[in-house]
């Protein structure tokens, strides 16, 4: 059995040596060089990244098991096919990191920013991203997934999402400004005050999406997208009209 690291020094010893650290604290640490010397993928499993300095590291097909990594410093990392499995990245920074074929699932994500970040192939499942920013997004970004996860006050603007199928996803007063999102599909998912100002709509299919109340601002945005029999029942009080059958 290894011993537990009793310093910080023995906790990046452990971080290079080991084949599945386990526990470690590395809060505040500078990881890179420790991950550098490692000849395999890590796999972390209850390990304490919080405000761990992960900038550029070279992180493909890592394992974040159970992870904690409160404010960690993951700018321009490659994080292509890692995966995140529960545990937390709150206010993480991701910007400009490569996340292509990433996993997430279950993970704190809230206020996290992944803004130019690579997301072509990403999948979130059950995510907690409250917050979050993921504006500007580089690359297919239309290829990730979102499924089952709590995206209220998320900020995409600025990115292209035609044709992207959201499931499940609460997205109560996100920030959809200037966001492509033609030919896109919301299936059980919540877009409550939401900021569609200048969205790209055309052809989304609103269908399966909980708009809030419909009032004249809401109805300006709708140009082009495809609603419900009882959406466009809201929309004609909205505007006054009656529909005599």
């Amino acid at each position: 059995m290894n011993a537990a690291p009793r310093t910080p020094q023995d906790a990046l010893d452990a971080l290079a040596a080991r084949d599945e650290p386990t526990g470690l604290d590395l809060t505040g640490l500078d990881l890179r060089a420790a991950l550098a010397r490692r000849t395999a993928p890590v796999v972390l499993r209850r390990c304490d990244l919080s405000g761990a300095d992960l900038r550029g590291a070279d992180l493909d097909e890592a394992v974040f098991d159970d992870c904690v990594a409160v404010g960690a410093r993951l700018t321009e990392a490659v994080l292509t096919r890692a995966r995140f499995l529960g545990g937390s990245f709150a206010s993480a920074d991701f910007e400009d990191a490569d996340l292509g074929d990433a996993v997430f699932e279950r993970t704190d994500l809230a206020n996290s920013c992944f803004t130019r970040a690579l997301l072509d192939d990403a999948a979130f499942t059950g995510c907690r991203m409250t917050g979050a920013d993921l504006s500007a997004l580089r690359g297919l970004a239309v290829t990730l997934t979102l499924r089952n996860c709590a995206m209220q006050l998320v900020d995409l603007r600025d990115t292209a999402l035609r044709g992207i199928h959201f499931t499940g996803c609460d997205l109560t007063e996100a920030h959809l400004h200037r966001t492509d999102l033609r030919d896109a599909v919301f299936e059980d998912c919540r877009l409550r005050e939401a900021d569609l100002r200048d969205a790209r709509l055309d052809g989304a299919d609103l269908r399966g999406a909980d708009l809030g109340e419909i009032g004249e601002t809401v109805v300006s945005r709708l140009r082009g997208t495809v609603i419900s029999p009882d959406q466009a029942a809201a929309v004609c009080a909205a505007l006054g009209l009656r529909v005599v059958g």
